[in-house]
């Protein structure tokens, strides 16, 4: 029986490879890029520390005929684990440089490496909005189990240029904040390629959060970041979940819309209720682990303050917090 491969590789061009690492998580895959250039290759995303992922990159490594170390550089597109949580064992097999913003360097940090303190302010913001001690208590014992999975700590660069030679040529990089803060797009100009990390997806919305340590304007963040990649003339972008988008101003112009579509049906449920009764009316129908109310009511709380700026509606400062119009 041939053996079932465990990664999902794709050669885009010469000298350039998408490959799906296997995460334990809905999406199934996170999208890495292998780029050879003149001194070997760059690698933009890792995956998550676990078993799998681990037996993929060197099923990757024997298909393609590499050895790690003719990886030199790896470039993180933003902080979140399945992107950044190998980048330490991938740093010990190739001996590579590994590179990030510095905003999600530092937020890296300050979600796993100082997890102690951000556990306090999870829990506070959690409690300030109404979500109640049992579901709090799941959502930070989550959140310790992942930080098992970004472990080793890569030594990690700020990124301070305005260009890098991914392939052989310049791809210029451009600051997307929103999905993270930090978040990094990268775009080829002679094709028009969008290196897209988590900025654009093709089935699936970004997740926008409030967090700590976070903006605290991250769906005005995520929407002014959509805008200034329309201007730009992006005939096809590479993402880091899903599948390639070719059509990318539409895809951009339906995230838009389903944020604004979100924005109206959260405002109607805003009738003197804190962020948690809002998110679990929005997802009532939905079966949500802790992982995945996380995510729900840090995106839920992420519309509420963008509509508390656009005078939509108020927020009132009781314990819990309160929304209403």
């Amino acid at each position: 029986m041939e053996k079932e491969h465990l990664s999902r590789l794709i050669r885009l061009k010469e000298g350039i490879h998408r490959i799906g690492i296997p995460v334990p998580f809905p999406v199934k895959y996170v999208y890495c890029y292998l780029m050879e250039n003149e001194s070997g290759y760059t690698l933009v995303d890792t995956g998550l520390n676990y078993k799998k992922a681990k037996a993929a990159w060197e099923e990757v490594f024997e298909e393609l005929a590499i050895k790690p170390d003719d990886i030199h550089t790896i470039i993180i597109t933003h902080f979140h684990p399945d992107h950044s949580g190998l980048a330490g064992w991938m740093q010990e097999k190739t001996n590579a440089n590994v590179w990030m913003s510095d905003t999600d360097r530092k937020m890296f940090q300050l979600a796993f490496m100082k997890n102690d303190i951000q556990a306090i302010d999870v829990n506070k913001l959690l409690s300030n909005h109404g979500v109640n001690e049992e579901l709090r208590k799941a959502i930070l014992n989550n959140l310790e189990n992942i930080t098992e999975r970004v472990q080793p700590y890569a030594t990690v660069n700020s990124i301070t240029k305005k260009n890098w030679n991914l392939d052989g040529r310049a791809w210029r990089i451009l600051e997307t904040p929103g999905h993270s803060q930090g978040h990094l797009c990268f775009y080829q100009e002679d094709e028009n390629i969008l290196l897209a990390g988590d900025m654009i997806l093709d089935k699936i919305t970004p997740n926008i959060s409030l967090w700590p340590g976070g903006s605290d304007r991250p769906l005005e963040d995520y929407l002014n970041s959509l805008k200034d990649l329309k201007q730009l003339s992006i005939s096809r972008a590479w993402p880091g979940h899903g599948g390639i988008i070719d059509e990318v101003n539409k895809r951009i112009d339906e995230l838009i819309e389903h944020h604004e579509n979100r924005l109206n049906k959260i405002a109607d449920l805003a009738t003197q209720k804190s962020g948690s009764e809002i998110a679990g009316e929005l997802f009532a129908e939905k079966e949500l682990n802790a992982h995945q109310w996380r995510f729900a009511i840090s995106e839920t709380l992420a519309h509420l303050e963008y509509l508390v700026d656009q005078e939509k509606i108020n927020r009132i400062a009781s314990n819990p917090i309160l929304y209403t119009k």
